[in-house]
């Protein structure tokens, strides 16, 4: 595994104004579906960006409404004429975080967060069930000089199982400054992409991934058509931040997903190891849907499950999105689940069973994780992966941010952690946690350090430690000695050469960001830098006024990234 640091000098601030011109591309591009005519984009005061090629919109599967209502994803139905891509499309049908009164939202988040979502949600109020949709971004020309097809990238966004979509992630400054084509999609989300009534799944197996399914559709459908936008098939990488994160790392451990369909693995701050990362119980949740609904429920559920999701199929949208379920806390009601299609029974046994059965670390073990058998298969990706230094910030208070909070406070949190993600030695659990992330050479505990040892216990737990234990997973399952008894060397050969593993840690606090210095990167601040944002002073959601030292800073991550992209 290697480690690369980002270093910057802290210059003198500047801007850059973005202008953008717009233009119909000439070029219809011939898909098996259909016909498609984008844009062309160039950067009027931004002379280092070269023009692209943008398609926004297009439809990468059949609109799962009606009878395709919790259905697996089905091919797209042919066009005639040419389709304008020139606009995005709705996004999926989703329940957003309520910021209308903002007093009420500071007492479950901090000012940053909040200003964060100010611009985000905008973006998410044009929904509709018909969202299986993607973008492209693409360097002008479609193919490199030599003949060689660009590199791709394909995001998968985060911010809930719930809520969110690729479409306000711009790839334009991201396409240019790379020559990479950069696709991003929306996928089923909450009830309408989870929802698993099956109670048992290793006995008779049933899609119940339905967002997952998506993304795989997606994956198919760049292999099938990629080329046609200049982009290189056999050279895709797919990256996730957060829940996406996690949905990339079921992909890639998943046996539905054919090989060849991707090359590499960008986990940003999310992986799934983590106790928020697959729903433990998702029947229960299902069976909560229902009764709120009028569904009735069977009296053999092993048998005759389907008829519940039979029923909540034919509910009204409206209906089901009124529902509020809410999960324990820290964990998810609607997410990924093992259905024995996608997610296999025994994916955590075979992700974990390397390791002995004592306590590894406060994190990373799901409640259900078994241990013993040795792995065999090895480890077909790339993987970069890394993580901010606050990734838990964004989950508190703006009071407890601002002033902190005592012991007390604490323990009731980090309590309810322990208890919603473990199933034995919660004692044991709780009182090694709170002994390790107390400073006992202080003879005072001040309420600021108390809550920041307590934001770094849940960024620990939650982020950093499944993400690293899933960086080691990825490293160890090919490592070449067998000093593990567990773990079943894999040789390496000129045909089959070592998967790459890089970690990095984002640890950069914008000038003029959403939250006041000192606080640490929190979860998805490395983003807008990811992006390129600070390239064109910011677009989108992302924040505005960057200093130079930040575009330089944007310009070494979009480079590191690029090169990983490219070649690993």
């Amino acid at each position: 595994m290697k480690l690369f640091p980002i270093l910057v000098l802290l210059i003198a601030p500047a801007t850059l104004s973005l202008s953008i011109k717009t233009k119909l591309n000439p070029r219809i591009v011939k898909t098996r579906y259909g016909e498609l005519q984008g844009v062309v984009r160039s950067f009027e005061y931004a002379k280092f960006l070269k023009p692209i090629d943008v398609y926004l919109g297009i439809p990468y599967a059949t609109p799962p409404v009606g009878g395709n209502r919790f259905s697996p994803t089905k091919t797209p139905s042919p066009w005639d004429g040419v389709r304008v891509s020139d606009s995005v499309s709705p996004v999926c049908p989703q329940k957003l975080p309520d910021i209308s009164n903002e007093q009420e939202a500071l007492e479950r988040m901090p000012k940053g967060r909040l200003e964060y979502l100010k611009r985000l949600l905008p973006h998410l109020r044009n929904q509709s069930e018909d969202c299986l949709y993607l973008n492209i971004f693409a360097p002008a020309m479609g193919m490199v000089d030599n003949g060689r097809r660009h590199p791709v990238l394909l995001y998968i966004h985060g911010e809930s199982y719930d809520w969110g979509s690729g479409n306000p992630y711009d790839g334009s400054v991201l396409a240019s400054y790379t020559d990479q084509v950069i696709v991003t999609m929306n996928y089923r989300l909450g009830v309408l992409g989870f929802l698993n009534a099956k109670v048992a799944p290793q006995i008779k197996p049933r899609v119940a991934n339905y967002g997952l399914m998506d993304q795989i559709a997606v994956l198919q459908w760049v292999k099938e058509n990629i080329a046609l936008f200049g982009g290189d098939p056999d050279n895709v990488t797919l990256m996730g931040q957060g829940t996406g994160a996690a949905c990339v790392h079921f992909l890639a451990i998943s046996p539905t997903v054919l090989r060849g369909l991707f090359k590499r693995a960008i986990l940003l701050s999310g992986s799934a190891l983590s106790s928020w990362a697959v729903v433990e119980d998702p029947v229960s949740y299902a069976l909560k849907l229902a009764k709120a609904v009028n569904c009735s429920i069977p009296e053999d559920l092993l048998k005759d499950n389907e008829l519940i999701v039979d029923c909540l199929r034919e509910r009204g949208l409206e209906e089901l999105m009124q529902v509020d379920i809410q999960p324990p806390t820290f964990l998810s009601a609607f997410g990924p689940s093992v259905d024995g299609v996608v997610i296999k029974p025994d994916f955590q046994k075979d992700l974990l069973s390397y390791m002995g059965p004592e306590f590894q670390g406060f994190g990373p073990l799901p409640k259900k994780a078994e241990h013993g058998a040795p792995i065999t298969s090895n480890n077909k990706y790339d993987l970069l992966f890394g993580v901010t230094t606050s990734e838990a910030l964004w989950k508190f208070a703006e009071k407890d941010v601002q002033q902190g909070f005592e012991g007390e406070r604490r323990d009731r949190i980090i309590r309810t952690y322990v208890r919603n993600a473990y199933e034995y030695h919660l004692t044991e659990i709780f009182y090694t946690v709170v002994n390790e992330y107390t400073d006992w050479e202080r003879t005072v505990q001040h309420p600021i350090n108390t809550k920041d040892a307590c934001v770094q216990a849940l960024s620990d737990a939650q982020f950093v430690a499944p993400l690293v234990q899933a960086g080691d997973l990825f490293t160890l399952r090919h490592t070449k000695e067998p000093n593990n008894p567990h773990i079943a060397p894999v040789p390496e050969t000129d045909k089959e050469p070592m998967p790459k593993t890089y970690f990095y840690v984002f640890d950069y606090q914008m000038k003029e960001g959403d939250y006041p210095q000192k606080m640490g990167s929190v979860h998805g601040e490395e983003l807008p830098f990811v992006f390129g944002a600070p390239l064109v002073d910011g677009f989108g959601h992302f924040p505005r006024n960057y200093t130079r030292p930040e575009v330089a800073l944007s310009e070494s991550i979009v480079q590191y990234f690029a090169n990983f992209v490219r070649t690993g």
